[in-house]
């Protein structure tokens, strides 16, 4: 039997803008994102065995100030499709921040998108939506929304909604269930 060999090929900054500009064809990305995309593939290069040429740093700067010259990068288009995104499948405020800090978006780009999530949807929407796309609480059958509760309030609670919107989302229940949903 012969065995294949992987052939590794060197790290080059034209590769790297390749790399770059196939991944920017296919998905939004944030500089940063971008950033972090290109130093995984350089690590994982180097644990094939490839050289890593002292360059490589100053070959991705310039390819992302080229990405954002060209308008391929925009961090606030990504920040914007990422929340659009959230937002439909039901995901909070919260939730929603968290991605764009892992994305590297800026603060300043943050409250931009945070003010128009706020002019848009409220919180409560979400949590609704989320609650009807999962068919949670009054979406359940009604033999079952008592059974389910303590879960349907761990989902709303994962998706970073506060208790207070979990309980408004998932309708009216007995007194006695919310003081002892927690014990």
């Amino acid at each position: 039997m012969s065995e294949k060999k992987s052939v590794i090929k060197p790290i080059t900054q034209k590769r790297l803008m390749n790399i770059a500009l196939y991944y920017l064809g296919r998905y939004e990305s944030s500089a940063e994102n971008l950033r972090q995309l290109l130093q995984r593939r350089i690590r994982r290069a180097e644990m094939k065995g490839a050289v890593v040429p002292n360059d490589v740093q100053m070959w991705i700067d310039s390819i992302i100030k080229e990405m954002l010259r060209l308008g391929y990068v925009d961090d606030r288009r990504f920040a914007l499709s990422i929340t659009e995104k959230y937002r439909k499948a039901g995901k909070s405020q919260n939730y929603i921040r968290q991605k764009l800090v892992l994305a590297g978006i800026s603060p300043d780009i943050q409250e931009e998108i945070s003010t128009a999530i706020d002019e848009g949807e409220t919180e409560l929407e979400a949590a609704l939506l989320l609650v009807k796309k999962r068919k949670l609480g009054r979406f359940r059958r009604e033999e079952e929304r008592t059974l389910f509760r303590k879960k349907d309030l761990a989902v709303l609670a994962r998706a970073g909604f506060s208790y207070q919107t979990a309980l408004k989302a998932l309708g009216e229940s007995g007194r006695e269930e919310e003081e002892n949903v927690w014990n």
